[in-house]
């Protein structure tokens, strides 16, 4: 499961295109490749910083992905290519030289994505839910999914230390969970690989979670979807992530949602649409019309002379709104629904009635083809009755 991208760079969802470049250059000098040699795992984060950027540093895929989470960026994948960052020059462009003494390299030294007590928050998740066309419309009071995450360590409390032990303070950073490294003229910070950038190493690990504080478990988490819910959108389930370590916190589970098509109703937005086939003689006629709807039976009034291109709307016969009252509307595309297959009184009726609209010249002409059709079919009929 991928974490939020907002989360990545650790910026909020109201960040300006300034701020977000600003946090991607933190993580890019903190992981790149260069400042790691062979640390796969600084790799990864590096990687997973450039593709959170190069989502939020676009308008047009953040507008989606604030939209539709992950599942709004299609299955293509970000495609990463190393080559792309090789140099910093390349990465920070000309203005790097104009930050080599302001504030960015101030930021990297001074801010951590972990609280000065070492208390740090776990990651957020996302899932992907399939559900119903009407769970998505009426909502569901309890629904439950089961995720795999990391939860606090039950043997120790999330500490990572075996029981009557404590954390000491690390050796190679003094605490601070970062040291100093120079490349060239560039002087960085970057996270102690002793103690992981938490400023403290555990002599006496827990044998359970092996010093990790946390465990891999798989959880049911329950919750209720609200009724109007649309396809792509997410539910924030605060505190159903990932635990945090030393105390910090769990992150948010996102819940996508991913509906099902029905095969009556076609949605958009709150608004349904639905093709009604009608008997064609009440077309002609006018009357009434049952129609069953998602919350019971509505009777229409069929107009005389109604055509088959033509479209009647339910008011709220729609999806609930889901911020705000009422619902939206349902929109019956009429069709003209022709019998296959005619009775005998209803085919002679039928015949008649065309006769009857037929221009006069051609009624004169026709009309001894159609008593010739109608003796015809009588002595089918009666042969076929033999």
């Amino acid at each position: 499961m991928k974490r939020d991208y907002y989360e990545v760079l650790g910026v909020s969802k109201s960040s300006s295109l300034d701020e977000i470049k600003k946090a991607y250059r933190k993580l890019a000098m903190q992981y790149h490749p260069d400042q790691n040699p062979g640390n796969k795992e600084a790799e990864e984060l590096f990687k997973e910083a450039a593709e959170a950027y190069s989502v939020l540093s676009d308008a047009d895929k953040r507008r989606s992905y604030d939209q539709f989470g992950h599942a709004g960026m299609g299955g293509g994948g970000f495609q990463f290519d190393p080559r792309q960052f090789t140099d910093f020059q390349d990465l920070f462009g000309g203005d790097i030289f104009a930050n080599l003494f302001g504030g960015l390299f101030g930021d990297v030294f001074g801010n951590r994505r972990r609280s000065h007590d070492g208390r740090e928050r776990g990651s957020d998740l996302q899932v992907e839910l399939k559900i119903a066309f009407k769970e998505a419309v009426f909502g569901v009071d309890e629904k439950e999914v089961e995720i795999p995450r990391q939860e606090e360590c039950n043997s120790c409390k999330g500490s990572g230390c075996a029981t009557g032990t404590h954390p000491t303070v690390c050796p190679q950073c003094n605490g601070s969970g970062q040291i100093a490294m120079r490349q060239g003229f560039l002087q960085m910070a970057v996270p102690c690989q002793k103690c992981r950038g938490q400023g403290k190493t555990i002599m006496s690990p827990c044998t359970d979670c092996h010093g990790e504080g946390r465990q891999q478990k798989k959880s049911k988490v329950r919750f209720k979807i609200p009724a109007g819910i649309g396809h792509g959108q997410r539910l924030r389930l605060p505190g159903e992530g990932m635990a945090g370590r030393n105390g910090g916190g769990s992150g948010d589970l996102y819940v996508a949602f991913n509906i099902e098509r029905d095969a009556l109703y076609e949605r958009d937005g709150v608004d349904l649409h639905r093709r009604l086939e009608i008997p064609w003689p009440l077309l002609v006629l006018g009357g009434n019309f049952s129609v069953d709807t998602l919350y019971g039976k509505e009777n229409i009034k069929i107009v005389a002379g109604t055509q088959g291109n033509q479209k009647l709307r339910i008011a709220n016969g729609g999806v609930p709104r889901l911020k705000g009252s009422g619902r939206g509307d349902l929109f019956l595309h009429i069709a003209v629904n022709v019998p296959k297959k005619l009775s005998d009184e209803q085919e002679i009726c039928v015949k008649q009635l065309l006769e009857t609209m037929l221009p006069s010249e051609s009624s004169s002409e026709n009309s001894g083809f159609f008593s010739k059709l109608l003796g015809s079919d009588k002595s089918n009929k009666k042969k076929k009755k033999r």
